[in-house]
Formats: C-alpha cells, sequence, structure tokens
C-alpha cells in the first residue's frame, strides 16, 4: 500500500494514521490530539519562517527561540489542561497585481505552532482522501507539478478546450459550519475539533478593533489552506469527479 506522502517527513504515529486512513476511507479518527506532543510542537517550531511578520503578541522567532522548550512544555501543559487560548489575528494588506489589496491575517506565534503542529497531523489524514488532481496547497506538490501535469494531458490527448476559473475570495467565503460537519466526516476528536473551532473563529484585530466575521478562515493562518483543500475536496474536487466527468 502506498502512503500518499514522503514517509521520509512522517513520524511512526503520523504514518500508522496514514495507513489507517488508507486502508478505511470511512474511518473516523476520535483520538489522535495526544499526538500533539512536545516534540511534536518543537518540529513545528523548527519548520517556521524565522523572519515571518509577528501577530498580535509581537514575539518573534528568535525571542520565542530563546527558551523554547519551557516556551513548548508550557504550551503543551496549556493544551493539555484545555487552558490554551487563540489569539486575534493581525490583519495587514498587501497589493495584488490588479492593484487592489489583499487581506492576510497573521496569528500569533504560539498559534502557528499549535497550528502547524495539527496540520502535520491531519495531512497524514488528509492526503490520502485528496484527488491526485488537486496540487495547491499540498505536501510535495506545487504549481510547476500542475503545469507539468496540463502539459502532458495536453501532449497525450486530443483537447480543443481548456477551462481556467478563478474563486473570488474563496479564503472569505467558506461557510464555517459546513467546514466542520465536513471535517468531522474523518475527525470525531473533540479537542482537535474544538481548536479548528477557536481558529476559524477568532476574529482579527485592524486599526485597533477586534472584527468578528461569519464565514471563511483567515488567509494567512497556517491552518487555513488544508482547511480550505478539505472544503474544496467535497465540494468542487469529487463532485467534478463523480458528477461531471463520468458525463
Amino acid at each position: 500500500m502506498t502512503i500518499r506522502r514522503d514517509r521520509t517527513n512522517m513520524s511512526p504515529e503520523h504514518i500508522r494514521i496514514a495507513e489507517l486512513a488508507k486502508e478505511d476511507r470511512e474511518r473516523k479518527f476520535s483520538s489522535i490530539a495526544h499526538f500533539l506532543t512536545v516534540e511534536a510542537l518543537q518540529e513545528a517550531f523548527e519548520s517556521l519562517r524565522k523572519d515571518a511578520s509577528a501577530g498580535v503578541d509581537r514575539v518573534s522567532y528568535a525571542e520565542y527561540a530563546g527558551e523554547v522548550r519551557g516556551n513548548l512544555e508550557r504550551l503543551h501543559d496549556r493544551l493539555k489542561q484545555g487552558q490554551y487560548r487563540a489569539q486575534p489575528l493581525r490583519r495587514i494588506y498587501i497589493p495584488k497585481e490588479d492593484g487592489r489589496q489583499r487581506p492576510i491575517s497573521i496569528p500569533s506565534l504560539e498559534d502557528k505552532i499549535v497550528q502547524k503542529a495539527a496540520v502535520s497531523l491531519l495531512n497524514a489524514i488528509y492526503e490520502q482522501d485528496f484527488l491526485d488532481c488537486s496540487y495547491g496547497f499540498r505536501p510535495g506538490r506545487g504549481p510547476q507539478d500542475a503545469l507539468d501535469e496540463v502539459g502532458r494531458i495536453i501532449c497525450r490527448r486530443p483537447i480543443s478546450t481548456i477551462l481556467e476559473a478563478d474563486i473570488s475570495g474563496y479564503f472569505d467565503a467558506i461557510v464555517r459550519s459546513l467546514l466542520i460537519e465536513m471535517i468531522e466526516k474523518r475527525v470525531c476528536d473533540g479537542t482537535l475539533l474544538r481548536l479548528i473551532g477557536k481558529w476559524i473563529n477568532v476574529g482579527v484585530i485592524e486599526d485597533g478593533r477586534l472584527l468578528v466575521s461569519e464565514t471563511g478562515t483567515g488567509q494567512g493562518q497556517v491552518i487555513s489552506p488544508l482547511l480550505a483543500n478539505i472544503y474544496l475536496h467535497y465540494v468542487l474536487d469529487e463532485w467534478f469527479e463523480t458528477v461531471v466527468k463520468p458525463d
């Protein structure tokens, strides 16, 4: 059985979760949050960009690294005791090619750490579910891989039409209640679901004000690309594969 993710970058625990997910596409994982260990948090921290912008906590990578083991042990204790609280996101804007501004939401450093560890854990499951035609924000895949695949298809098949489409404001338009329902098809671990709920509902700080929306998952959060892929998998990829293509 081939596990769809590079095993050299996976812990033995993640490999076992991936194997179970691959064996049974209907399996629900109810007890996996305990894999968010101090070691998992350490690995997540070390994988973060050292020069990334700070969130509302104003804590830099270098500052946190000064006492990293103690900081991570205290963070882990808060996670275990249910005392972890996600902090609001810091909103900034970056220019787009068309002259408009793209809103980016920056999490605090500890939120980035926990989200990164959660992404590694959840990827073990969802990399077994996502379709081969999906390339965005996936481990070991990127835009060039997608272009290469399009090129191979064009060269091998009689293609007369190529459709290019873009989902406007996708991250901001995700319906959170539906997203949670989709996640629950595979994950029913209450601790993980509560963490995800905190991250998508946390709100943003802009011009000194806390703004809370009813939809979306903040673009800029470490967890958001995976959540966006889960949502897209169910609302578009599976529909296209099972309904559109057979016609």
